[in-house]
C-alpha cells in the first residue's frame, strides 16, 4: 500500500486477506502464500501508534541535532573571523589615548570645524 508502513501494517493486511480467502472471495496464490509465510515469521507489532510516535520523536531529535550542529559550525566560523579581525586591527583597541594625543585630536577637530564654517561665510549667495 502506498501510505502504509510494511513493518506495522503487514500483519493486519495478512489477517484481512486470510478472512477473504476463508470466505471464498479470493483464491490464495503462490506469491501470497510465500508472503504470508514471511509475515508469519515476523513478530507482530504490539502497538503501532507507539512505534510511529517514536519514529517522529527520533526524527525531531535528529532535526534538533542537525540544527545544533550547523549552529555550532557557524559560531566557530564567526569566532575564527572575529579573532582574525581582532588580531589584525584591534591590538590596541583597549588602550585610550594619553592626554597629549587627546588634546591634539581635539585641536585638529576644532580647526576643521572653524575652517569649514569660515568657507560657508565667504561664499556669496546668488539671486
Amino acid at each position: 500500500m502506498l501510505c502504509s508502513n510494511p513493518k506495522l501494517d503487514s500483519h493486519r493486511f495478512k489477517d484481512i486477506i486470510d478472512e477473504a480467502i476463508t470466505a471464498g472471495e479470493v483464491k490464495a496464490t503462490k506469491a501470497y502464500n510465500k508472503w504470508a509465510k514471511e509475515i508469519s515469521e515476523i513478530k507482530p507489532p504490539t502497538s503501532p501508534r507507539k512505534t510511529r510516535r517514536k519514529a517522529k520523536k527520533g526524527a525531531e531529535t535528529d532535526l534538533y541535532a542537525l540544527i545544533a550542529q550547523r549552529r555550532d559550525a557557524r559560531k566557530e566560523k564567526f569566532d575564527t573571523m572575529f579573532s582574525s579581525l581582532v588580531s589584525r586591527y584591534g591590538e590596541n583597541a583597549d588602550s585610550e589615548p594619553n592626554e597629549e594625543e587627546f588634546e591634539a585630536a581635539k585641536r585638529k577637530l576644532e580647526s576643521q570645524r572653524s575652517s569649514s564654517s569660515s568657507k560657508k561665510k565667504k561664499k556669496p549667495r546668488r539671486k
